[in-house]
């Protein structure tokens, strides 16, 4: 029971780090890249939230399908495509679901998207970020602690 409990956390304390990493990595995005936008004040916290969740839990799902698809001819870029891929994911979930930002001339309600990315060369510039990011988790979170 207790390696139970350990276990379980372990992986909060893991998911809680990525979750301030990865909300660091989409706030800096925002505010480097234009083409980037957070839709409210407060959007940064839940995209990384969502993002840790989809790293975290379908990373290790995705990455050896890849690597089997392409028999690990791509596996140095593997990292970078499937952060893409999440990426673009959280993108659509949070690109589509409107938030109301005030009101607009014609008296309805604005809507604003949380997380907005305007292009293929502004998605690759996060998805390396996030893979960067990603990659220092990796290390200081699995790697160094089982040696």
């Amino acid at each position: 029971m207790l390696a139970t409990m350990h276990g379980v956390t372990g992986i909060l304390i893991k998911l809680g780090v990525r979750l301030v990493v990865f909300t660091a990595v989409f706030w800096f995005a925002a505010h480097k890249n234009k083409k980037i936008v957070l839709g409210k004040r407060w959007a940064a916290p839940v995209i990384g939230l969502v993002f840790a969740i989809l790293n975290t839990a379908l990373y290790w799902l995705l990455a050896p399908v890849f690597n089997l698809a392409s028999l690990g001819a791509i596996g140095f870029a593997m990292p970078l495509i499937v952060n893409g891929v999440l990426l673009y994911g959280t993108e659509q979930v949070f690109g589509h679901r409107k938030l109301v930002g005030g009101t607009g001339e014609d008296g309805k309600p604005k809507r604003v998207p949380l997380l907005q990315i305007q292009g293929v060369f502004a998605m690759l510039w996060t998805a390396l970020f996030l893979t960067l990011a990603h990659g220092a988790c990796w290390v200081a979170l699995d790697y160094l602690p089982s040696k």
